[in-house]
């Protein structure tokens, strides 16, 4: 269904919800299913209605479709406590389920012996009914909340006023009766009343909004002839009220009435809006236009230099272009750089058809390289030294037929290049030019690969013509998976920033685009994105930015989604002559040019290509005349006129020439003369933040507890929804934001304070804590999946449910007491416990068995002591945290921050308390992309550091944060600070006095520092 259908349904289902016609509602929303009604389905629990909840639930999801609805038709069918049905439903409903677990059925089989099932000790706490429906309406909640199928339809969307559906109406026929031709032999007399109520209807065809636009009024004066017309042939009503018009044809009225054209022109007032949020995050502005005279086919930002950008064209020319610049500092047009070291197949080719294409350029990783595939047999890989200095380093005749793509990996912690190609391989190579491996096993053109890590497992994703998807590890034993990508034809993978979403997009033959995010572990589509017009030729580009956004290029358009919905969120045409896609059948194309895999890189021509830089600011998008189009947000702006500022500057400067060359220019030839363009143009100035206005603030309400309880540990929730905190008397607190209009993604923010969360039946989730707890070392970790908090305060382990806040197993009692803690990746059931005897204990839950580790028995690879500065003493705790790259290490101690390179345990970078921070760390943390380090002082001011080189960005100091009363003089300080998953400029806080805080920079600025 399209999404002008599912819009329409969603009209409907408000204007059936103001009718209260709600039998009609709900029926609509099954048969849709658009909108699951939570708040229905919560009705019908709660009263025990199960065959109508189960009803309801079955028309957005199956008992076998995943985990998540399994476990919620098995709590709903668990439920049906009708002894005279018991048997019945065990045998004919909860008989699927034995296979997932028996030991389950089995107990539920033992339930129906007893006369009242709650003597069961597991059950005993459940009450009457009704406690027993408010307990597990909040465990179904939490699962249809994770449902991927159910998630993204919880939220209706919201509509500018009331009775929306009614104003539509209304105004279209409004639009109707000012275009329509009044010259028709009416014979109804007018009357006055009459007049004026039609005059006064059309002029407030909007009730709600009492001020009149100029363009209504413009347009009731300019109409007011036809109103007249029209008056002039109207008569008395009939017996109904209603108008009887004499001599017009029905159905010519009614043709009239589908041919009728909307009048863009004609307005209604609306209530004034903010502005979305979003509006700050997408690059949209056009703010310059760069003629390069090739179609561009490949485009790449560097990976430090934002606005530095490499441009690859179908004349085989590679360009660099200096944005901030509007200028063009590299042109070199295609050659082979040693023709005898090329294949004699390749040589052949050539001198049949000299002309050649570059389908990818890619920027390595560390800036030193630029990769450039073509679409006959070779690469080429340039180092990159200067602005206007390009250096040949490597021509690789490297496949039989086109190279489709390329990037940059690193295996084993080398440079590498991997590539594919028509020969149907994916082949990596080192920087010498050695081939590395070669993989095997596509059956058709290998169109895209996509090279990732996750943990410290490497690998290859790969697609192909065909529209198959495989995975390879870099051993030469094949293909790891098998999958059919979306469309089954041309398709290309791509990671968010921080690598923890896959998504891919791509073309099927008959022309249909498909955008979709994939769920890495069970291999299957987690979501697919609307929003694509049918049967258009060319293959669908996309991109990603900031962990958030998808763009893509079609119908002369930009369109944008944030990830987490389906609905395209905005478009942009970028002022015109992007390239224009018509309706095409690729199947009748396909059945002449099947064989001619080039065509397809001339068939992405009718589709933008677009590519955002690493710090999604700016955007560079193609037009139609073999041009660029570079779009920025106000970031972008701001950091285009800082560059050219900076020239301008330098252009003031006095020229110093020797032997007739312009000193200058020799200057700019130097890498340093980049370093300085570029870091200069960001703001060195530190920005001090006192005052809250400064910056966006939300307190948790219902603290830890005074200063005996302070927050000794804080966590945000691996999917950024919820802030956990531990006190250091052992009491946890639990926050949720939820979704709503001012939250529409209900992920933490500064901007909305959450709820203070627990279940309804008070349940505390409280550690053992021993006697002398000043001494411990609390500790706590969440699984992956947000459903089981594990902590302790110096006693037991206690592992809990964080639906209902029930203890499900304590162990290890000290000594010696736990110090860290930290689920297994992959299973939940499986625990790392650190001890402070330098023990690591693995403790897996289920089958209540323990593992552990001495330090001392193991293959010391490295060890050495932190440096700590001259004057202070070598106490105090350590604590480490690794960057997303697994390479550098942050380490933290009281007396300095410093960053390691943990592959050779060197120090890199140090900063000890100076300045406005010359007091003691008490934690500190890297940001969710590793770009940032968050710092607690025990004065009270947190800094925000440039984790690379560790400097200073931003000091916000404890007058920003709290109220000015008598807690500043207490010495209320941060003793724990934590990253949100997601949103690299938001941190929180975790205060000795028990108060929790997040903090995002203003919405003006939209991250730290300038």
């Amino acid at each position: 269904m399209s999404s002008l259908s599912r819009e329409l349904v969603f009209l409907i289902l408000q204007f059936l919800e103001e009718e209260k016609l709600e039998d009609t509602v709900h029926k609509l929303e099954q048969e849709s299913g658009f909108f699951f009604n939570i708040k229905y389905f919560e009705e019908k629990t709660l009263a025990g209605e199960w065959d109508e909840a189960e009803k309801y639930l079955s028309s957005f999801t199956k008992v076998d479709d995943n985990q998540y609805s399994m476990k919620v038709f098995f709590e709903i069918r668990k439920l049906k406590n009708d002894k005279t049905k018991a048997v019945e439903i065990l045998v004919n409903d909860l008989k699927v389920f034995s296979t997932f677990n028996e030991d389950l059925y089995k107990e539920i089989t033992h339930l129906l012996t007893l006369d009242n099932f709650r003597e069961n000790e597991r059950l005993s706490k459940y009450g009457d009914a009704k406690s027993a429906r408010n307990i597990m309406l909040v465990e179904l909640k939490k699962l249809i909340e994770a449902n991927p199928l159910i998630r993204e339809k919880l939220i209706f969307p919201p509509f500018e006023g009331s009775s929306r559906l009614r104003s539509m109406i209304n105004q279209r026929i409004f639009h109707f009766l000012l275009s329509f031709n009044f010259a028709q032999p009416f014979t109804l007399a007018p009357t006055a009343t009459n007049v004026n109520a039609f005059a006064g209807w059309m002029v407030n065809a909007n009730p709600s909004t009492s001020a009149q636009s100029p363009a209504v009024a413009a347009s009731s004066l300019s109409c007011l002839p036809n109103q007249v017309s029209i008056l002039k042939h109207s008569r008395t009503p009939n017996a109904l009220g209603m108008m009887d018009y004499q001599n017009y044809d029905h159905d010519q009225l009614m043709t009239r009435l589908r041919s009728a054209q909307y009048v863009e022109e004609v307005t209604y007032p609306a209530p004034s809006q903010q502005a979305p949020w979003w509006q700050d995050f997408l690059p949209r502005t056009v703010v310059c236009t760069l003629h390069q005279g090739s179609t561009v086919t490949s485009m790449d930002f560097n990976p430090s230099y934002h606005s530095l950008l490499a441009v690859g064209c179908a004349n085989g020319e590679l360009s660099l272009w200096e944005i901030g610049l509007r200028e063009r500092l590299i042109s070199n047009p295609f050659k082979i750089w040693n023709i005898s070291s090329c294949s004699a197949l390749f040589q052949a080719t050539i001198v049949k058809d000299s002309s050649i294409s570059v389908n990818r350029v890619s920027w390595s990783p560390d800036e030193n390289f630029i990769g450039v595939a073509f679409t006959k047999h070779l690469i080429h890989l340039y180092s990159y030294q200067a602005p206007n200095d390009l250096q040949q380093c490597l021509e690789i005749d490297a496949h039989v037929g086109g190279v489709n793509d390329l990037a940059f990996l690193y295996p084993n912690k080398q440079l590498c290049i991997v590539t594919c190609g028509d020969d149907k391989l994916i082949k990596v190579w080192d920087l010498t030019g050695q081939k590395l491996f070669n993989f095997e096993g596509h059956g058709a053109p290998v169109y895209s690969v996509c090279p990732h890590q996750k943990e410290n497992i490497q690998f290859i994703f790969s697609t192909a013509v065909d529209g198959k998807i495989k995975a390879w590890l870099y051993d030469n034993l094949g293909s790891r998976l098998d999958y059919d990508a979306p469309g089954q034809w041309c398709t290309t993978m791509l990671y968010n920033t921080d690598g923890s979403r896959l998504f891919s997009c791509g073309t099927s033959k008959d022309g249909d685009h498909f955008l979709v995010e994939w769920n890495e572990r069970e291999g299957a589509i987690k979501r697919r994105y609307s929003g694509f017009r049918k049967k258009s030729v060319g293959i669908m580009q996309f991109d990603t930015t900031k962990s958030h956004f998808l763009a893509a290029g079609e119908d002369n358009q930009i369109k944008f989604w944030h990830m987490d919905n389906t609905n395209v969120l905005t478009s942009t045409d970028a002022e015109g002559d992007l390239p224009v896609s018509s309706p095409c059948s690729f199947h009748l194309l396909m059945h002449f040019f099947r064989a001619l895999f080039d065509m397809v890189d001339a068939l992405c021509q009718s589709l933008p290509r677009l590519k955002f830089n690493k710090e999604a600011n700016l955007l560079a998008v193609t037009t139609k005349d073999s041009g660029l189009k570079i779009l920025a947000n106000s970031d972008g702006i701001k950091y285009l006129r800082a560059i050219e500022a900076r020239s301008y500057e330098a252009s003031k400067a006095p020229v110093v020439t020797k032997n007739g060359v312009d000193s200058m220019a020799r200057s700019l030839e130097k890498k340093k003369s980049l370093d300085d363009v570029f870091d200069k143009s960001k703001a060195l100035e530190l920005k001090e933040i006192v005052d809250p206005v400064q910056c966006q603030i939300a307190t948790m309400p219902d603290g830890i507890g005074g200063p005996t309880n302070k927050v000794a540990r804080l966590l945000y929730t691996n999917y950024g929804c919820g802030l956990l905190a531990l006190g250091s008397k052992g009491i946890q607190k639990l926050w949720k934001w939820s979704r709503n209009e001012l939250n529409p993604w209900g992920k933490a923010t500064a901007s909305v304070v959450p709820k203070h969360w627990q279940p309804n039946i008070g349940l505390l989730m409280t550690n053992d804590v021993r006697d002398n707890s000043e001494a411990v070392v609390p500790c706590i970790t969440l699984s992956k999946n947000d459903s089981y908090v594990m902590s302790a305060c110096g006693g037991r382990i206690s592992l809990f449910n964080t639906m209902t806040f029930e203890v499900i197993a304590t162990f290890m009692p000290p000594p010696p007491s736990s110090t860290f803690l930290a689920f297994h990746p992959q299973d939940n059931n499986i625990v790392a416990i650190g001890m402070e005897d330098s023990t690591i204990h693995i403790y897996n839950v289920s089958v209540n068995e323990l593992f552990f580790w001495s330090i001392g028995s193991w293959d010391k690879k490295k060890s050495l002591s932190i440096q700590i500065p001259a004057g202070y003493a070598h106490v105090g705790d350590t604590y480490v945290q690794f960057h997303i790259d697994q390479v550098n290490l942050l380490v933290c101690h009281e007396t300095q921050l410093a960053i390691y390179d943990a592959s050779k345990m060197e120090l890199i970078r140090q900063w000890v308390p100076q300045d406005g921070l010359s007091c003691s760390i008490s934690s500190a943390t890297y940001s969710c992309n590793s770009k940032l380090v968050y710092a607690a002082f025990t004065d009270g001011n947190v800094g925000v550091f440039e984790a690379d080189s560790l400097r200073l960005r931003c000091r916000i100091a404890s007058s920003a944060y709290l109220h000015q009363t008598s807690s500043i003089s207490q010495n209320v300080y941060p003793l724990a600070v934590t990253a949100h998953p997601e949103e690299p400029n938001q941190f929180a806080i975790g205060l000795s006095d028990g108060s929790t805080k997040v903090i995002e920079p203003t919405k003006s600025e939209g991250r730290w520092g300038n």
